[in-house]
């Protein structure tokens, strides 16, 4: 990495920031002073025999607790509980940044650092950062600066501390005599040079992910431009284009990074975005000043993703307003804009901003700001959707104008743009443009359903066939489009069920599942799949009361590793009658459960007893060369029947039946197969008292029969 970046060594104009001791202001909220910056270095702590040890100044009695930090202001009893906390806290985290700094140089270099770094990867050092989210509200600019003054020590390694690099890649055994890439020895220049760039990079990341954690309490402390113009400064240089970035071995490294800054400037944004706002339209303003050309253009590109992980504030009105000011000034960009790639671009940004407004947004439709930003980009992003080169980009941006439009418009505007997606799911020549087709009409879907919940029965019944004789064609075996997540399609049948709930049974569950029809063979793996999921994921909904299924989001992990989306919990109650009853799906499940003994039947005898472990045809074979062609989607739907167990419990099948036919899967070929019979024969066994003797002896029955010594 060129370290002329970090040469300077106060971008934020802070006093001190800099040195190894920061000289703060008093601060309100906080009893916490600028003390934590003493354990801010590298090795801050003076890692000699005769550190001190300090009694703690609230401690009357003869407790002793060894300091941290052998530094003699600890030995004087005016040290305030929060500033000792503070100062044991920051302490805690250079000595587990170390560590982690320490385990990314032991790792491979093809490792991606997000694989070690991120959120989620170690509860002790996500326990840390919650810590100082937690605290920052009390102390964040003291925290702040302590932060800045350890990210630039980090950021200037002294010629012993690069050697030391040098030693921890030859100690690891994937570098032991080998160059990095090249088989080079690694006391090489470009070696040293990249393990370097690597170590510089988790730096960053860590940097990052602790602000992101802080950041949230800015709220709470109004001011302090300074810390605010330093942050900045930091992230937006990681938001310029480097040429031949494509060709660093550290490439997919630099690309996360540069999106953790993206997070930390959305986060800022969210108590400081006149701020932000200014600063990027003067990183905008310049670029555009400039000559036009590749360069330019990937400038451009790659500042506007700076902005990726901003987001709409609803309240108060007066910041959702200012949040669509600075969205009508892209919008007038992206229309005075000749550059495709930077037009896409601009679409994308957008894109990532409106689909969480769109998820909440209610009587906002109506404010003039909203309106005058979606009219005055609807109509030519409507004419782009015509053109080839313009679909992948721009039919995501007409979607999400169009959730966030007001009712009248919606309804006047969507029946175009739905015959358009329509007729794109089957685009054979350009599968991208199939899945993009489907995530648009399961959003517009969701608003047409959910928020304005439909029209007159007529038009809606219409709306709701064409939709379905295209995802689900009359006389085909699949689904259109091909090779789609399954899940998609059983969202749509959701929405649908929300508002209309016998015309997603009757005609869409029912055809799915061939209610009605003789199954000996399964014909139709994915239909029948996606039927099965959809019931018992609209019956779990109106069994827990969930009210309106949330909208369709994007990806719900942050470059941090943090999670948007929260896990859903399924019941595992046995479904019956009464509860059927209860719930207004009497009508439907009998049906359901008649239908769901003949495919476990029909998949026993082709896909189970075959496939059996304990079958000498299959003796010496791997599982993956046994499921694979047409037997993989059939795999898939017995691992959704057996998963649906005891939740649904077959029609006319016995329970010995029932045991003998999930003890038999224990030994499938299939390992995640195996797991789920495992798991609802436990379930059976725990949770329901009058199934637990006959599981237990059945399954001894099979053990004793089916596995011999």
């Amino acid at each position: 990495m060129d370290h002329s970046n970090h040469e300077n060594d106060n971008p934020g104009g802070i006093p001190g920031a800099g040195g190894g001791s920061i000289t703060t202001d008093s601060e309100s909220r906080s009893d916490v002073t600028d003390a934590a910056s003493q354990s801010t270095s590298r090795t801050d702590c003076d890692s000699s025999a005769d550190s001190t040890v300090t009694v703690l100044p609230w401690s009357g009695g003869p407790q002793r607790v060894r300091s941290v930090c052998g530094s003699a202001s600890d030995a004087s009893n005016n040290v305030r509980p929060g500033e000792y906390v503070m100062r044991s806290l920051f302490a805690d985290f250079t000595v587990q940044a170390e560590k982690k700094l320490d385990q990314v140089l032991a790792e491979p270099q093809e490792k991606p650092l997000s694989k070690v770094l991120q959120r989620g990867e170690d509860p002790v050092f996500d326990q840390l950062l919650t810590a100082f989210g937690s605290v920052a509200e009390h102390c964040l600019p003291s925290i702040l600066r302590a932060l800045f003054a350890w990210y630039e020590r980090q950021m200037k390694p002294s010629d012993a501390m690069a050697a030391s690099l040098t030693d921890s890649a030859k100690k690891t055994p994937e570098n032991r005599g080998k160059g990095l890439f090249s088989g080079e020895p690694v006391e090489t220049k470009e070696a040293e040079t990249i393990l370097q760039e690597r170590r510089d990079l988790a730096v960053e990341f860590v940097f990052c992910l602790i602000l992101i954690e802080v950041l949230k309490q800015l709220p709470f402390h109004p001011g302090h431009e300074q810390l605010v113009t330093y942050i900045e400064n930091v992230a937006f240089k990681h938001f310029k284009y480097r040429e031949g970035i494509q060709n660093d071995p550290n490439a997919t490294n630099i690309h996360t990074v540069a999106d953790l800054y993206a997070e930390v400037m959305g986060v800022l944004a969210q108590s400081r975005f006149q701020s932000v706002r200014k600063r990027f339209m003067t990183e905008l303003k310049d670029l555009r000043a400039k000559e036009p050309n590749t360069h330019t253009t990937q400038s451009i590109i790659s500042l506007l993703m700076g902005m990726k992980f901003f987001r709409v504030k609803m309240v108060p009105i007066e910041e959702f307003e200012a949040s669509f000011q600075f969205m009508q000034e892209c919008a007038q960009y992206f229309t005075e804009v000749k550059d495709k790639d930077i037009k896409h671009a601009l679409a994308g940004l957008f894109v990532e901003i409106l689909v969480p407004v769109a998820a909440t947004v209610k009587n906002e439709v109506n404010v003039p700001c909203l309106k005058n930003f979606v009219e005055s980009l609807y109509g030519s992003t409507l004419d782009m959707c015509t053109k080839s080169k313009h679909r992948l980009a721009i039919f995501p941006l007409v979607t999400c104008l169009l959730c966030v439009s007001q009712k009248t418009f919606f309804l006047q505007n969507w029946h175009y743009f739905l015959a358009l997606c329509l007729s794109h799911l089957k685009n054979h020549r350009d599968p991208k443009i199939s899945r993009v087709a489907l995530e648009s009409l399961y959003r517009l879907l969701w608003v047409y359903m959910i928020r304005i919940k439909c029209e007159s029965n007529s038009a809606t019944q219409s709306r709701l066939q064409s939709i379905v004789n295209s995802l689900f064609p009359k006389g085909s075996k699949a689904v259109v489009p091909r090779d789609t997540p399954l899940n998609i399609f059983v969202k749509i049948i959701q929405f649908i069920a929300q508002e209309r709930l016998d015309f997603a049974m009757r005609e869409i569950v029912f055809d799915l599942l061939s209610v009605g029809r003789p199954i000996k063979l399964i014909l139709t793996p994915e239909r029948m799949s996606i039927g099965l999921r959809a019931f018992l994921v609209v019956a779990d909904s109106l069994q827990q009361k969930e009210g309106e299924p949330p909208m369709p989001r994007t990806s719900g992990v942050l470059p941090s590793g943090n999670t948007l989306r929260v896990k859903k919990t399924y019941l595992n109650k046995m479904l019956t009658e009464d509860t059927a009853r209860s719930i207004g799906m009497s009508a439907y499940f009998p049906h359901v459960r008649r239908v769901f003994v003949d495919i476990l039947r029909a998949l026993d005898v082709q896909y189970g007893r075959p496939l059996m472990m304990t079958s000498t045809q299959n003796v010496n074979k791997e599982p993956d060369e046994m499921i694979t062609g047409e037997r993989k989607p059939r795999i898939d739907l017995f691992r959704t029947c057996v998963a649906a167990v005891p939740r649904l419990i077959p029609d006319a099948m016995t329970g010995s039946e029932l045991v003998d036919l999930l003890s038999r899967l224990t030994l499938h070929m299939d390992e995640e197969l195996r797991a789920l019979a495992y798991q609802s024969l436990q379930t059976l066994v725990i949770d329901f008292p009058d199934w637990r003797h006959e599981v237990i002896a059945g399954f001894c029955q099979f053990l004793a029969r089916e596995v011999l010594d």
